[in-house]
C-alpha cells in the first residue's frame, strides 16, 4: 500500500514536472494576476502623444495579462483637476495619474528642476536625465508620499507664441504680456526675459488670448496643437526654452495589493510605453507644425546667439532654485552630469 501511494506520489511530481517544462502552468502563473479594472487619469487628450501614450501602456498591461489586468482610461480631466486626482491617487480612489511635471512638484519638490530653464537641450540629453540616476531617484521620493513613481512621458521643449509681433531675439519679447505655469521659477525666469509674465491656470489660458488679457504664452507644439491655440496665436518662436516631462505615479496603497507578477507586468509596460510615447512626440512635432503653418501660424527659428544670450540672463534663476533642491542633484544639473 506504501509502495503504492510512493508510485502515485512520483507520477504526480513527473506529471507536474513535465507540464511546467511544456508550458502547462498557466494556470499557475495566472493565479498570480487576478481580474481587476485599474484607473487612470490625464489632462491631455486621448489623440496627443500623451494620450496614446497612456492608450499604448493600458494595451500593454491587457496583452501581458492575458486580459486580466484592465487600465481605464479617463483622459482631459475627467477624474477632476491636477491637485484633485493627486489626493485620488494618494487616498486609493484613484490608480494611476499622468501630470506635468509642473504641479508634481508640490508633492516632490526635487521635481522641480526639470522646469528650470536649459537644463536640457536636447532629446538625448532629456532621456539621459529622466531615465538615468537624477530622474530615477527624484520618482523614488515619491514612495514617501502615499505614491509609487514610475516613468516619465514626454511633453516636450518649451516654445513662445505671441499676438503682438514675430520674436526673433531676446530682445523683441519686451513687455510680452505672457501666461506662464503656475510656478515661481516659470515665472522669475520670463521676468529675466522682460516679459511681463502673468501666471494663470491653464483652463483660463484659450480665453485669456482670445480676449487679449494676455499676448502670448509657452508651452510645447504638442500642447500647442492639441489645444488650438494656435487659432487666437499669430506668432511662434521655437525657443525652446525649457523642457516639459510628464510624470506617471501609482497609488502606494493600490500597488502593496498588487503581486510580484502584476507590479513586474505594469512596471515594464511602463516603460515600453514610455518609450513608444517619445518616439511618437518627437516624430508628430514636424506635422503638428506644418498643419498649424498651414491655417496661418508665422513660425520663426530662435538664432543660436540669442539662445546664448537667454541662457546668460537665465542663470542666475537657475542658481537660485536649484538651492531649494537636493545638493547632489543641484550639483549634477549645474555639471550637466545627467549619467
Amino acid at each position: 500500500m506504501e509502495i503504492g501511494m510512493n508510485y502515485k506520489n512520483l507520477m504526480s511530481l513527473l506529471v507536474t514536472t513535465a507540464l511546467t517544462a511544456t508550458g502547462f502552468s498557466a494556470y499557475a502563473a495566472t493565479d498570480e494576476v487576478k481580474q481587476r479594472t485599474l484607473k487612470f487619469g490625464h489632462l491631455s487628450t486621448n489623440e496627443s502623444p500623451l494620450g496614446q501614450g497612456a492608450l499604448k501602456f493600458a494595451e500593454l498591461v491587457a496583452e501581458r495579462s492575458d486580459g486580466r489586468i484592465q487600465i481605464k482610461i479617463y483622459p482631459a480631466g475627467q477624474l477632476g483637476s491636477e491637485a484633485q486626482q493627486i489626493g485620488a491617487t494618494q487616498g486609493g480612489l484613484q490608480d494611476f495619474v499622468m501630470l506635468s511635471s509642473t504641479p508634481m512638484s508640490s508633492v516632490v519638490r526635487d521635481l522641480q528642476v526639470l522646469d528650470f530653464p536649459g537644463v536640457v537641450t536636447t532629446p538625448q540629453e532629456a532621456d539621459k536625465l529622466l531615465d538615468g540616476p537624477i530622474g530615477q531617484k527624484i520618482l523614488k521620493e515619491f514612495d514617501t508620499k502615499r505614491l509609487i513613481g514610475l516613468a516619465y512621458f514626454e511633453n516636450g521643449f518649451r516654445h513662445l507664441t505671441n499676438n503682438k509681433h514675430r520674436v526673433q531675439t531676446v530682445a523683441e519679447m519686451a513687455g510680452l504680456k505672457v501666461r506662464v505655469q503656475q510656478s515661481p521659477s516659470s515665472v522669475d525666469f520670463l521676468k529675466s526675459l522682460n516679459t511681463n509674465a502673468i501666471p494663470m491656470s491653464w483652463n483660463q489660458l484659450y480665453t485669456a488670448l482670445e480676449t487679449n488679457t494676455v499676448d502670448g504664452q509657452e508651452n510645447p507644439i504638442g500642447t500647442i496643437h492639441m489645444a488650438k491655440l494656435n487659432e487666437v496665436q499669430k506668432y511662434m518662436t521655437l525657443t525652446a526654452h525649457a523642457y516639459g516631462a510628464h510624470v506617471i505615479v501609482g497609488s502606494q496603497k493600490v500597488w502593496q495589493s498588487l503581486s510580484p507578477k502584476e507590479k513586474e507586468i505594469i512596471s515594464t509596460a511602463v516603460v515600453e510605453a514610455r518609450d513608444y510615447q517619445r518616439t511618437a512626440n518627437r516624430g508628430s512635432e514636424e506635422k503638428m507644425l506644418s498643419e498649424m503653418k498651414a491655417d496661418g501660424l508665422i513660425v520663426d527659428t530662435f538664432p543660436a546667439e540669442e539662445t546664448d544670450k537667454m541662457t546668460v540672463l537665465a542663470k542666475p534663476v537657475l542658481e537660485k532654485y536649484l538651492k531649494g533642491v537636493s545638493p547632489d542633484i543641484a550639483k549634477a544639473i549645474l555639471d550637466r552630469n545627467y549619467q
